[in-house]
């Protein structure tokens, strides 16, 4: 008994492989094609064109906005820096819900397609639902894109609509409403800061007219009218000096106080005006910088990336200490107004001191002086600070935007969506991806044997040769031609029809390989079986056959299948006497027939009518000696047998045979299958030569192919016995 061989089968899918599933699967493949092809023409088909409209505003970030109050303060209320966080900060402000409403109230798009739809089911009467506004403001906002163009401060507004006409609309009305909401918030940021300095005027100016008031009241209480104020004695002079001192600590009080109440909004922008060589300067550009690169590196790689992280936390570190220099800066301006107060406490000391002085040299000059320089100084001031209040109003007017308008929002030529070719590109490669998938899920799941590759990897024996997939032969039959012959053939006998195509070839290869198989004692009798029924065993017996009889050796071709042989189909021959006349000895020179008449060195014999024991017949001993004898009258016998796992006839011929060849059909035969007939022939010693492959499409030779519906034919075996042939 022969030692079984291992099976190694492949496991790694090859480019190769890929590309033979892919000529395999052409047609699935192409049906998902045409499919995914169909389902982006429907889309398109089914999509409503899309517009967009485009407007660029220019955005100057280090416009300044001067109040004119350079003794006061000095500030720049667009940021002053010209830092892309400041840039994102206005993209913030141009979608936000106070400028997006303003924009859809002002192009009633309540009424206007997509955002008509919201209002179906409750229509719009000038009150939104909370509901209704947050799918307003949704739908509006998934419409529009803003960005920046790199390297600039151009800023483009994006707004897409099925209307033309409305996207260039709104795209122009975002425009205006970011720049009327930028007037208006600059204008009312000056305004609150010349409403405070308008409080000071006020308080000033009643002090102004007090001190008029005690002047003018002294002046008729001590008749001191027509003193000249630049005359007197250095009494007068020094009281005019502490007087004037007074003033100037009572300005610088002033100021100081101004600028303590500034540090208590803790605004950076107004700090850093207010004192540009502070250490707040510094991390305010650290943190302009430091923000710039978190935008860059957040939209670049997402803010979960450690870099990101790492510029957060040093903003976070940056913040900490601005807010500590600005904690810094109020204490130091606190301190400063205290010590101003102090000063001008102790300048008014000083000026009660003079006055005594004053008094006892000349109270009623001294008096007169002192009230004549406090009004004087106070009108100063208060002249001087009512000028700069309406330069304030004026340059609030003036210097409050800093926004250019480039292009308007023009009605575009062509819809942005959907772009036909890449919607049907989409939809192509959507149809392919689904069509590899299936081929690749199909392939896994196929156990067939495919390739002559496949056939060794399984079984452990040599694949003899392989059979490509034919239809037959188109050469005329012999009932159209003139040599004579009565009757015509099955169009499977190619090796005689076509003995010049590549079908007969790789038959005469079949013979070749059996042949040199054992030069010292070459095989006479084979034996031709497989798994199941339609795998080809008949064609391929015959026309091996034919082969080994176009070699001029006497060649006897017999059917065994004595349930469903079909060699007389083939040859166009009676069914009337055969092997199972010749075994229950029925008949005898008459089974023998020669169907070919320029091939009489071919003999065949059919299987009879269909026998009520067939497997005892093919055991018995007539059998024995009908093989003896065919082996010393013929130099080949070949018997076409019925299927190995379909019935165990071959079983009780392969012992007697000199060579057991087991076909495999591609895409058919199992590989668990094959693995059987193998193993039960090595049963009972038969001496299995190898493998045929027959049907393979060479162009996948060597590499997976598919695997087709097929019945095995055999399903009345067992029960059959008693079957009726027609061709008796």
């Amino acid at each position: 008994m022969q030692a079984e061989l291992p099976v190694n089968e492949r496991s790694i899918l090859t480019p190769g492989d890929v590309r033979k599933i892919f000529i395999r699967r052409k047609w699935l493949l192409l049906a998902f094609a045409l499919i995914g092809l169909g389902a982006g023409v429907l889309f398109l088909l089914m999509s409503v064109p899309l517009y967009e409209a485009t407007a660029r505003i220019d955005i100057d970030p280090g416009r300044s906005t001067n109040i004119g109050i350079n003794d006061l303060i000095e500030q720049k209320l667009t940021g002053g820096e010209g830092s892309s966080d400041r840039m994102q900060t206005e993209i913030r402000i141009m979608q936000s819900d106070s400028v997006s409403m303003a924009v859809i109230n002002s192009q009633d798009l309540y009424h206007k397609k997509p955002f008509s739809k919201i209002f179906k089911q409750t229509p719009y009467h000038g009150q939104l639902t909370p509901l209704q506004r947050y799918l307003l403001l949704l739908s509006y906002h998934g419409a529009l894109k803003i960005m920046v163009i790199p390297s600039t401060d151009v800023v483009e507004i994006h707004f897409s609509n099925p209307d033309p006409e409305v996207a260039t609309n709104v795209a122009n009305a975002i425009v205006d409403a970011y720049l009327e909401r930028d007037l208006k918030s600059r204008f009312e940021g000056t305004t609150r800061v010349s409403s405070w300095l308008a409080q000071q005027l006020t308080a000033l100016k009643g002090q102004v007219e007090d001190s008029q008031k005690a002047l003018a009241k002294f002046q008729r209480d001590n008749n001191l009218i027509g003193i000249d104020s630049e005359g007197g004695n250095l009494v007068t002079d020094s009281l005019r000096t502490v007087n004037q001192q007074l003033a100037q600590a009572e300005a610088d009080r002033i100021v100081k106080e101004a600028r303590y109440r500034l540090a208590q909004t803790r605004n950076p922008e107004l700090l850093v005006s207010v004192a540009p060589t502070t250490v707040l300067a510094s991390l305010r550009e650290q943190q302009a910088a430091l923000l710039v690169q978190a935008a860059q590196l957040e939209s670049k790689y997402g803010p979960d990336w450690p870099r990101v992280r790492e510029i957060r936390s040093q903003l976070s570190q940056v913040q900490r200490d601005i807010d500590s220099e600005i904690n810094s800066l109020t204490q130091r301006f606190q301190e400063e107004y205290n010590a101003a107060s102090n000063t001008e406490a102790l300048m008014r000391k000083r000026l009660d001191a003079t006055k005594q002085e004053a008094f006892r040299e000349n109270e009623s000059s001294a008096e007169f002086e002192i009230l004549k320089h406090g009004a004087e100084s106070a009108s100063d001031l208060y002249d001087a600070l009512q000028i700069k209040l309406k330069e304030a109003g004026i340059m609030a007017g003036l210097n409050s935007n800093n926004i250019d308008v480039i292009d308007r929002a023009s009605i575009p030529a062509l819809p942005i969506s959907p772009v036909k070719r890449v919607d049907l590109g989409v939809g192509l490669a959507a149809g392919l991806l689904v069509g590899i998938s299936l081929s690749l899920l199909l392939e896994s799941l196929d156990d067939t044997i495919q390739t002559s590759e496949d056939a060794e990897t399984v079984s452990g024996l040599t694949t003899l040769a392989v059979i490509p997939h034919f239809r037959g032969a188109s050469k005329k039959s012999s009932a159209e031609r003139d040599d004579g012959r009565p009757e015509s053939l099955s169009p499977d006998l190619v090796a005689y029809l076509e003995p010049h195509s590549v079908i007969a070839e790789s038959f005469r290869n079949l013979r070749s390989t059996i042949l040199l198989s054992a030069v010292d004692t070459q095989p006479k009798v084979l034996l031709l079986t497989s798994s199941f029924a339609a795998e080809g065993k008949s064609t391929c017996a015959s026309n091996l056959a034919i082969s080994f009889a176009q070699r001029n050796a006497r060649v006897l071709l017999v059917d065994t299948d004595l349930r469903k042989g079909t060699l007389h189909i083939k040859f166009r021959r009676s069914n009337r006497v055969g092997l199972s006349t010749l075994l229950s000895r029925e008949s005898g020179a008459e089974a023998y027939e020669q169907p070919l008449a320029d091939l009489p060195n071919l003999t065949v014999v059919s299987r009879g009518p269909v026998a009520p024991n067939p497997g005892e017949m093919l055991g018995s001993r007539s059998m024995e000696e009908l093989l003896l004898q065919w082996r010393e009258q013929y130099d080949h016998v070949i018997l076409d047998t019925s299927p190995v796992l379909a019935v165990s006839d071959a079983l009780s011929l392969a012992p007697q045979t000199d060579a057991a060849l087991i076909l495999v059909r591609s895409g058919v035969t199992r590989k668990k299958a094959l693995q059987r007939v193998r193993d039960q022939l090595l049963r009972v010693n038969a001496r299995v030569l190898g493998t045929i492959v027959n049907d393979v499409d060479l162009r996948i030779e060597n590499y997976y192919t598919y695997s087709k519906s097929y019945d095995y034919g055999y399903k009345s075996y067992g029960s059959g016995y008693g079957v009726v042939d027609d061709d008796k």
